[in-house]
């Protein structure tokens, strides 16, 4: 097997890395998942990450790590849209045979669509559409949920708390929803601002369950709340399908909440994901490959 083409696929979000070795046929000879490797955290972890990982993963297939050398690696990474982290990236010694980026984003359209054609929404914690046609790309929103995102489970997560204090205050009707958001909270604004000072989009986003099962019980605000999260959504999806993508995929956490809420001309284009992100990362492995030849 030394001398054997091996690919690495990482896919690198937030929260979590997965990555996944192949040979050049296809063959998967090992996996492994480790913490977060979004380039927000800083380049230095994210490659500490990738290659502790990938040791993992070449153990798993009953390799050590001398094999990192002979690793050819496609990284689709969190956080790569800003240039700055582009850069540091691309410029970071590693100990690969090669490497090459994209976003998360990109190399889950890869996967899902199998290198064809294609478009996919990612809607979980965070939010971010991507569509490849041909030599052409479009991606939208994934900026973060600080200025982006608007339909993310971190923001109906925000927009709950955030309606539940306004009724609190008498700013707006108060529901069941509220209620619930302010008992959270042991009914004290304070510990909202406190909660806030600190809080990740994760943690906004897990109130967003107590919307969805607000939802299903006719509460106006919880209503009015998931309508602007699937119109916003709705928007992104519109926008790839006007970019020319014949397919499109939902992913992530939210997938299912979203899916059954689109109006039917795009609910008729809607099709499940192929393959996965790390599929994708080992495509753009081998395009990037067949690029250098």
């Amino acid at each position: 097997m030394k001398n054997e083409r091996l690919y690495l696929g990482v896919d690198g979000g937030g929260t979590r890395c997965r990555v996944r070795i192949a040979n050049a046929s296809g063959k998967v000879l090992g996996e492994a998942v480790g913490g977060g490797a979004n380039t927000r955290l800083g380049v230095d972890h994210v490659f500490t990450e990738i290659i502790s990982v990938a040791s993992l993963a070449l153990s798993n297939a009953g390799l050590d790590d001398s094999h990192l050398g002979n690793l050819h690696a496609g990284l689709g990474l969190a956080g790569l849209p800003l240039e700055r982290d582009r850069k540091l990236a691309q410029s970071y010694p590693h100990p690969f045979a090669s490497i090459c980026f994209a976003t998360d984003a990109y190399t889950a359209c890869l996967g899902a669509h199998d290198g064809e054609n294609g478009a996919i929404l990612i809607v979980g914690t965070g939010t971010c559409g991507q569509a490849i046609m041909d030599d052409k790309e479009l991606s939208v929103a994934g900026w973060g949920f600080e200025v982006s995102d608007l339909g993310s489970g971190a923001r109906i997560g925000r927009n709950a708390i955030e309606t539940s204090l306004l009724a609190h205050d008498g700013l707006a009707e108060k529901t069941d929803l509220t209620v619930a958001v302010m008992e959270k909270f042991e009914n004290n604004p304070e510990n909202i601002v406190v909660f806030a000072e600190k809080a990740r989009p994760s943690d906004y986003g897990a109130f967003c369950p107590l919307v969805f099962e607000a939802e299903e019980t006719g509460d106006q605000t919880a209503t009015a709340i998931v309508n602007f999260a699937v119109n916003a959504n709705l928007t992104i999806l519109r926008r790839l399908v006007a970019f020319g993508a014949p397919h499109l995929t939902l992913m992530g956490g939210l997938a299912d909440q979203m899916a059954k809420r689109m109006p039917v001309d795009i609910a008729n284009l809607l099709v499940p994901a192929k393959y996965d992100a790390m599929h994708g990362a080992i495509l753009l492995a081998k395009q990037h490959e067949r690029a250098a030849a």
